[in-house]
């Protein structure tokens, strides 16, 4: 089974997903190890993170 032309243009090459999902994973990885080690900015991520509340007040996310 050929894929179309078009298809192909749309798509990257297989190469190119895995490197930006490493880039992707690397970046979140560095992000929560430095939120993990200044408190400060914890509280900050922590204050500015929206929450959603069912109405027996559980986390939903």
């Amino acid at each position: 089974m050929q894929i179309p032309k078009v298809v192909k243009d749309i798509i990257p090459p297989p190469t190119a997903m895995i490197r930006e999902t490493i880039i992707v994973l690397a970046g979140v990885l560095m992000a929560a190890y430095v939120i993990s080690r200044f408190p400060a900015l914890k509280k900050f991520v922590g204050d500015a993170s929206i929450t959603v509340n069912d109405r027996q007040g559980n986390n939903l996310y």
